[in-house]
């Protein structure tokens, strides 16, 4: 069964459907519901979460009889409404990057595109607390606990009785930038930790050397998501783009970048040169 955040979504998805497949608009189901129109609304487009009993109530309007299927979609109404690890996080963390988070939490692929910063999941807490600056101090009690929450992040994700499939391509700079001024430990610390990382059975991470030329990735970082077959959401500029256009594309792009980065095992020695090349000073 679905979690709260992907449950949502496919739940708003299978209401529009059954609405539009009896040929009703939503001013109609508004009116013989007794709601308002902007109540509906809301419910479609995912902004606020039904009630279980709403639910049954437009469920017995569109005619569903299907048990199993009335049972599982009151089941997804019911997942949206449970408290998740993340919402802990909520006085300190955007709430786009929760919902990021919870769409995360179920993929079972995951895909990105770093040039500027190795990713969260592969950070170490010392590299998180030089890159989780807020308003320019990082000691301030929200950086601790942004540093905090990629942390929990991790844990949580990787330590899935089944973690999602990963294919990271770094840009080379990524390996090269040091988020503390003349701090070349943490930054080794950080390669040598995302060496560990590409060697587990789950990962596949490649460097986009700087000689590799123009590419899409100059267009900027992003993250695929994928939740199943021809199933998936992207996060680019800090927004999620759930329409299957925005994902088609990106996963060429993926592709396109991770056939030109150097393969899998080349990316490893290439990790533990640089590294190497730090240490030497």
């Amino acid at each position: 069964m679905s979690g709260p955040i992907v449950g949502k979504r496919r739940l708003r998805a299978e209401l529009r459907r059954l609405r539009r497949e009896r040929e009703l608009t939503q001013d109609q189901v508004a009116a013989d519901m007794e709601w308002s129109l902007s109540k509906l609304i809301r419910i479609e487009n995912g902004t606020v979460a039904i009630s279980v009993s709403d639910l049954r109530s437009l469920l017995a309007y569109y005619r569903v009889h299907d048990t199993k299927m009335v049972d599982d979609l009151l089941e997804l109404a019911r997942a949206a409404k449970r408290r998740m690890w993340w919402d802990e996080y909520r006085a300190s963390v955007p709430s786009q990057m929760l919902t990021y988070v919870g769409f995360e939490a179920e993929a079972v692929a995951i895909g990105e595109w770093s040039p500027i910063m190795f990713p969260a999941m592969m950070q170490t807490r010392r590299y998180a607390s030089a890159t989780s600056v807020v308003d320019h101090n990082g000691d301030s009690p929200v950086a601790e606990r942004r540093v905090e929450f990629r942390m929990r992040r991790q844990d949580e994700l990787l330590s899935r009785e089944q973690p999602p499939r990963v294919l990271t391509v770094l840009d080379e700079s990524v390996l090269r930038r040091q988020p503390v001024h003349n701090d070349e430990a943490l930054l080794v610390d950080q390669i040598e930790h995302a060496i560990e990382f590409a060697q587990r059975p789950y990962a596949d991470v490649r460097i986009a050397p700087l000689n590799m030329g123009y590419h899409p990735g100059w267009e900027g970082e992003f993250t695929l998501l994928e939740f199943g077959a021809d199933d998936g959401v992207l996060y680019r500029q800090g927004l999620l783009w759930e329409e299957p256009d925005a994902v088609v594309t990106y996963r060429e792009v993926l592709r396109r970048l991770a056939d030109r980065a150097l393969a899998h095992d080349a990316s490893i020695d290439f990790m533990r040169q640089v590294a190497g090349e730090l240490k030497r000073g």
